[in-house]
Order: structure tokens, then C-alpha cells, then sequence
């Protein structure tokens, strides 16, 4: 499955309900594998992004459900990134 690297903002919303941050992480999870997709990992950081997230998802389509579902909530901004392998850029060049 294409792999896409989520990075997220939290909104002023967002900031304001970082209590519930564990909540609203498993409900992402939940959407996500709902759609067909699979996180490899999220995590928390330091910077210009408040969070990243790496999830493998059927198609962009897919993935695209996904981002408009979560910024939906109001919580977080996203830039989602589609990656590629280099075993698939091989097989681009």
C-alpha cells in the first residue's frame, strides 16, 4: 500500500483541548483503519509541526477521506505527503 507522511498543526482549538489529545488520537486511529488504512506510527514533536503522522492507506483518495475527516474536527491543520519507497523510485527512473 502507498505510504503518506501527515503533518499536523494544532489549531488555537486544538491547543485549548490538548488534555484530550489521547481521545482524539484514538479516534483518528479509529477512522483510519475504518477507511482501510494502517498507522505505522504518530508522534508528538518540537517545531514548526505539533505532530506526524506515517499511515499506509489504499490510495490518494483514501488518504484524502482520512485528512478531511480529522481537520474537519478543527483541531489541526494537515499536509499530507505521498512517500515513496526506493525500490518504487527504481522503478519510476
Amino acid at each position: 500500500m502507498p505510504v503518506y507522511v501527515t503533518l499536523l498543526k494544532w489549531t488555537d482549538q486544538g491547543r485549548m483541548k490538548a488534555k484530550d489529545l489521547p481521545a482524539r488520537y484514538a479516534d483518528g486511529q479509529q477512522r483510519i483503519k475504518a477507511a482501510g488504512g494502517k498507522e505505522i506510527g504518530t508522534w508528538v514533536t518540537m517545531g514548526q509541526y505539533d505532530m506526524v503522522s506515517v499511515v499506509e492507506a489504499p490510495d490518494d483518495e483514501t488518504i484524502a477521506k482520512i485528512a478531511i475527516a480529522i481537520a474537519g474536527r478543527g483541531n489541526a491543520t494537515t499536509e499530507t505527503l505521498r512517500s515513496f519507497t526506493m525500490n518504487e523510485v527504481a522503478k519510476l527512473i
